[in-house]
């Protein structure tokens, strides 16, 4: 898969040579996004990846200092998009365009999504995912614990290495099962996820 985020030169090349036309042939859509206050920014951009040529496309912009941002325009069908922050160094959102109101709430470390069925997936997605990251860390924080205090035991140690081996092997499946089915959920998780897979799961990809 061709890299979603382009260089600054490509981005501007493509920011300068199309933008998002609001009378051509597809479906009203309305993304509303709301910042919590510790992760205010005062502009953002909307960018959605046009499979035909492998670039993005700039669909509008929009400046506002209370944290809020509001982008709409018509699309014929699902696409990755993104929203991408002033602060260039801040990772950008991935969502899934879809016609119809799209709401997004961000907060520390978290996120919410409503009013998209591809978005409720992927966000689905991402519960599972942080689900079995929780896991892995309390895993590792048990195996710490064991040891500081001397408690640990070759048998403790062998259960939490298979613990551990049994949650990585479930996040790798569900990642490679979502992939797979190919739509614009599938295309963000690979772009974000794809490269921590493993070689076995790796191969799984089609």
């Amino acid at each position: 898969m061709k890299k979603i985020i382009l260089s600054i030169g490509a981005f501007l090349a493509v920011m300068a040579m199309t933008g998002c036309d609001n009378h051509s042939r597809g479906l009203d859509y309305k993304v509303s996004c709301t910042l919590d206050n510790k992760v205010r920014h005062d502009s953002a951009t909307l960018l959605v990846l046009e499979d035909a040529y492998g670039q993005l496309r700039v669909c509008g912009a929009s400046r506002n200092s209370d944290g809020t941002f509001t982008f709409t325009g018509q699309t014929d069908q699902p696409k990755v998009a993104l929203i991408r922050w002033d602060n260039d160094t801040v990772e950008p959102f991935y969502f899934v365009l879809e016609s119809g109101e799209t709401n997004i709430t961000i907060q520390p470390g978290s996120w919410n999504i409503t009013g998209s069925p591809l978005n409720s997936e992927y966000l689905h997605y991402i519960n599972q995912r942080n689900g079995i990251m929780d896991s892995r860390v309390a895993t590792w924080q048990e195996y710490l614990n064991m040891a500081s205090d001397s408690s640990l035991k070759r048998d403790d140690e062998l259960r939490m290495v298979r613990q551990d081996s049994l949650l990585n092997d479930s996040l790798q499946r569900i990642t490679v099962d979502r992939i797979n089915r190919g739509d614009a959920v599938g295309r963000i998780i690979r772009e974000r996820y794809g490269k921590q897979l493993d070689q076995e799961h790796m191969r799984l990809l089609k």
